[in-house]
Protein backbone atom coordinates (compact mmCIF):
# COMPACT_ATOMS: atom_id res chain seq x y z
CA UNK A 1 0.00 0.00 0.00
CA UNK A 2 1.33 3.43 -0.87
CA UNK A 3 0.55 6.53 1.15
CA UNK A 4 0.77 10.03 -0.19
CA UNK A 5 2.22 11.19 3.13
CA UNK A 6 3.44 9.61 6.37
CA UNK A 7 3.32 11.11 9.85
CA UNK A 8 4.86 9.81 13.08
CA UNK A 9 2.82 10.74 16.17
CA UNK A 10 4.15 8.01 18.48
CA UNK A 11 5.43 10.57 20.97
CA UNK A 12 2.33 12.78 20.74
CA UNK A 13 -0.29 12.35 23.47
CA UNK A 14 -4.02 11.95 22.91
CA UNK A 15 -6.00 14.01 21.86
CA UNK A 16 -3.28 16.07 20.16
CA UNK A 17 -2.32 13.11 17.96
CA UNK A 18 -5.89 13.01 16.61
CA UNK A 19 -5.82 16.76 15.93
CA UNK A 20 -2.52 16.41 14.08
CA UNK A 21 -3.91 13.46 12.10
CA UNK A 22 -6.96 15.46 11.09
CA UNK A 23 -4.80 18.42 10.02
CA UNK A 24 -2.54 16.12 7.98
CA UNK A 25 -5.62 14.67 6.24
CA UNK A 26 -6.73 18.16 5.26
CA UNK A 27 -3.44 18.65 3.40
CA UNK A 28 -3.86 15.69 1.06
CA UNK A 29 -6.36 15.37 -1.81
CA UNK A 30 -9.65 13.51 -1.40
CA UNK A 31 -9.15 9.82 -2.20
CA UNK A 32 -5.49 9.75 -1.16
CA UNK A 33 -4.07 7.73 1.75
CA UNK A 34 -2.28 9.02 4.85
CA UNK A 35 0.03 6.74 6.83
CA UNK A 36 0.04 7.56 10.56
CA UNK A 37 2.18 5.97 13.28
CA UNK A 38 0.80 6.16 16.83
CA UNK A 39 1.72 4.77 20.24
CA UNK A 40 0.13 1.32 20.37
CA UNK A 41 0.22 1.24 24.17
CA UNK A 42 -2.22 4.14 24.48
CA UNK A 43 -5.97 4.54 24.07
CA UNK A 44 -5.24 6.22 20.74
CA UNK A 45 -5.34 2.80 19.07
CA UNK A 46 -9.09 2.68 19.70
CA UNK A 47 -9.89 6.40 19.77
CA UNK A 48 -8.27 7.62 16.57
CA UNK A 49 -9.92 5.08 14.21
CA UNK A 50 -13.35 5.78 15.76
CA UNK A 51 -12.83 9.54 15.55
CA UNK A 52 -11.55 9.36 11.97
CA UNK A 53 -14.63 7.37 10.95
CA UNK A 54 -16.87 9.90 12.72
CA UNK A 55 -15.17 12.64 10.66
CA UNK A 56 -16.19 10.79 7.49
CA UNK A 57 -12.87 9.19 6.52
CA UNK A 58 -11.88 5.53 6.30
CA UNK A 59 -9.22 3.58 8.18
CA UNK A 60 -8.40 1.04 5.51
CA UNK A 61 -5.73 -0.89 7.42
CA UNK A 62 -4.02 -1.09 10.78
CA UNK A 63 -0.91 -3.03 11.73
CA UNK A 64 1.92 -3.17 14.26
CA UNK A 65 5.54 -2.31 13.61
CA UNK A 66 7.59 -5.53 13.26
CA UNK A 67 10.39 -4.22 15.49
CA UNK A 68 8.53 -1.82 17.81
CA UNK A 69 5.56 -3.65 19.38
CA UNK A 70 4.30 -0.37 20.86
CA UNK A 71 3.94 1.27 17.43
CA UNK A 72 0.74 1.00 15.40
CA UNK A 73 0.40 2.17 11.81
CA UNK A 74 -2.93 3.38 10.46
CA UNK A 75 -3.67 3.75 6.75
CA UNK A 76 -6.37 6.41 6.40
CA UNK A 77 -8.16 7.33 3.17
CA UNK A 78 -9.47 10.89 2.97
CA UNK A 79 -13.07 10.68 1.79
CA UNK A 80 -14.20 14.30 1.94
Amino acid sequence: MTAMEAQDFRKTKCPLNFVKTRLALEKIPVGEVLEVWIDGASESVMNIPKSIAAEGHEVIAQDRHPEDVDAVRLWIRRLK
